[in-house]
């Protein structure tokens, strides 16, 4: 077991003080950097996050890495404080539709104004985020990923955020500004409603209005997040969970394809349970920097945030500075991201043929079946559907409990001198088929134990005749 650690964090104790926030106005928004020591926890959570990162990364796809739910980007005012507080009971639908009812129509008008003005940095954000997916992919597979590269990815990634925090909170200033005494004081009610878990004590509106026919789903992202930022203390907006770092392994998707069932500690449980001592030991590597580099992601993300908070003085915020702080996060955040694939592909390489069956068989129990996104490059297509065939095919491996893919195409069946645990079933296949030809390896890709019964590769197969296309380019490139 590895030393306890520290990770300085504004604890649960501390949001559950602050919950009845100071009403706008009252706040204080100063440049100053808040202090975010004192309030402190050991070092579970953390591994917590990378023992169910190293299910999800290790076995799923990439449409499940790049999926990202809703008011996950630009993640920088207060919401998920104010649903910790409310112990996870209240939801963004409700908040919204609380908070759009005291908002005058011309104030609707500036949020649905926004919808549109955030689109270019949101999607700017996406493809940052996405890029960083794909390099972590190309480490995946075995491919050549230096750690200055994805650090730029990450300084790429951090600014594109947040200049996107940057676009939203300017208009949140607009509207704050424009409150009146008696629309800050329901909106107050509001949050400490929602907070206590009381929602159904919050005075009925009769000046409702219709919404206009916008993403609805966005808009009541921006509504609860209007909510939660103008209402909330910038020492309680600063509070961030330590899954939130690094959001590219698909532990959200995860959660969406079981229907919200899953939960992280109960699946790091199970990962820490199948692995060796030694191997969550290599765990613990990422957890012991993430440790260290946790308390410097809050304070520069908290400097950020002081800089996004002048719009509520109705001031125009530094894009500049904003851009410099976002790098900053971006950079903090790829440097824990990187801690954490690293220590995954180190397990990745020491598992059993036992714990990957295992591995696979926990994955199967949480979801259904995953569609996967298309890619306008086939060979990145197949790339990204190919790192799901590492966790046993992996090029690194040791002790491989399969064997390697390189040059398969055109190889002899059960003839790679590297491996000699090929099952009975393979064995006797190979003395009726010669070689991996391509249209064989794309039946077998569809169903392996239809083209060879018995096979002991876990593996249902693809089904979509694109993806095994795909897969067999990317394999050519291989040879």
């Amino acid at each position: 077991m590895a030393p306890r650690l520290q990770v300085r964090k504004t604890a649960l104790a501390f949001l559950l003080a602050t919950s009845l926030a100071q009403p706008l106005g009252a706040q204080s928004v100063g440049s100053a950097l808040r202090d975010l020591s004192g309030h402190e926890v050991d070092e579970t959570q953390l591994r917590s996050a990378v023992a169910s990162r190293t299910l999800t990364w290790l076995t799923g796809t990439s449409a499940n890495n790049d999926y990202i739910s809703v008011g996950r980007m630009a993640n920088f005012f207060g919401f998920v404080a104010l649903r910790v507080s409310s112990g996870q009971s209240l939801t963004r639908a409700h908040v919204a539709r609380d908070t759009l009812a005291v908002l005058d129509p011309s104030q609707i008008d500036v949020l649905v104004a926004l919808l549109a003005e955030q689109n270019l940095p949101h999607q700017g954000t996406q493809e940052a985020r996405i890029q960083m997916n794909r390099a972590l992919e190309r480490l995946l597979v075995g491919e050549h990923v230096t750690q200055a590269d994805f650090l730029a990815l990450g300084r790429t990634y951090g600014a594109a955020e947040a200049e996107l925090g940057r676009v939203i909170a300017q208009r949140f200033g607009e509207i704050a500004g424009s409150l009146t005494p008696e629309q800050q004081g329901r909106l107050a009610a509001i949050r400490t409603a929602h907070a206590a878990g009381q929602p159904d004590t919050i005075p009925a509106m009769d000046n409702r209005v219709r919404l206009p026919d916008v993403d609805r789903q966005e808009l009541v992202n921006l509504a609860a997040r209007f909510l939660s930022w103008t209402t909330g203390s910038p020492e309680f907006n600063d509070f961030e969970v330590v899954g939130k770092p690094s959001q590219h392994f698909g532990f959200v998707s995860l959660r969406l394809a079981s229907g919200h069932s899953v939960r992280r500690g109960a699946v790091a449980g199970e990962v820490l349970d199948l692995l060796t001592p030694d191997q969550v030991g290599m765990l613990d590597v990422a957890v012991r920097q993430n440790a260290d580099a946790f308390p410097d992601f809050l304070a520069v993300r908290a400097e950020l945030m002081r800089e996004l908070e002048v719009a509520l003085r109705i001031e125009v915020i530094n894009p500049e500075t904003v851009r410099r702080l976002g790098a900053q996060v971006g950079e903090i955040e790829a440097r824990m991201t990187w801690a954490q694939a690293n220590a995954m592909l180190t397990v990745r390489d020491a598992l059993s043929a036992d714990q990957l069956d295992a591995l696979l068989a926990m994955r199967a129990r949480y979801t259904v079946a995953d569609a996967e996104g298309a890619s306008s490059d086939v060979v990145d297509q197949g790339r990204q559907l190919f790192a799901q065939c590492v966790l046993c095919h992996a090029p690194s491996r040791d002790n491989a409990t399969a064997p390697s893919l390189t040059g398969i195409i055109g190889r002899k069946i059960a003839a790679d001198a590297a491996y000699d645990l090929y099952s009975p079933a393979l064995r006797r296949f190979a003395q009726s088929e010669e070689v991996w030809s391509a249209d064989l390896l794309a039946a077998f890709l569809r169903s392996p134990r239809t083209v060879v019964p018995g096979t002991t590769m876990g593996f249902d197969g693809f089904d979509a005749a694109d993806d095994r296309a795909a897969i067999l380019e990317y394999l050519e490139t291989l040879d």
